[in-house]
């Protein structure tokens, strides 16, 4: 529990960080939605994995404002804290990156899908270069954050 809250800080000080400073042209990476992911990947109790990507994603929405629709986050978040509890039982050592990248890749494209519901129905290439912008932001940064805190070996030894 010490080490989730410890890593739960570390990704809310990411999240203000990125959402401040580092934006490239209005994307931000979601690192939320990465902590959700990696930390209920050791998670067993799919129950409890989808109550606390609900949690955090309401922290998300009304503390750190990473959207305009209230519960999307929470949404989103509990989707990708259910699949993430679920691949737990095919985890493998050497598909990690693969599982925790296809599952941020889902919730991006979920999160996407309403956040930017007008551009899907106004200029689907729009939305579809804003899809992509996001997901390739997001999965850089997130990979130099794994890569960085050797996060397999933690979540791995959890």
């Amino acid at each position: 529990m010490r080490l989730f809250i410890q890593y739960f800080c570390l990704a809310v000080v990411f999240q203000l960080i990125f959402s401040e400073l580092l934006t490239i042209n209005g994307f931000q990476p979601n690192i939320m939605l990465l902590f959700v992911i990696l930390s209920q990947m050791s998670q067993s109790n799919t129950s409890k994995a989808v109550i606390i990507g609900f949690l955090v994603g309401l922290v998300c929405d009304l503390v750190l404002f990473t959207g305009t629709y209230l519960g999307l986050s929470s949404l989103v978040f509990s989707i990708c804290a259910f699949i993430a509890s679920r691949i737990r039982f095919n985890f493998v050592f050497q598909t990690f990156d693969l599982y925790w990248i296809t599952t941020l890749l889902v919730g991006i494209v979920i999160y996407c899908l309403f956040r930017y519901d007008f551009l899907f129905f106004s200029n689907f290439f729009l939305f579809l270069k804003s899809v992509i912008s996001i997901s390739l932001y997001s999965v850089f940064v997130s990979f130099i954050l794994v890569k960085l805190f050797s996060l397999k070996r933690v979540i791995l030894s959890a």
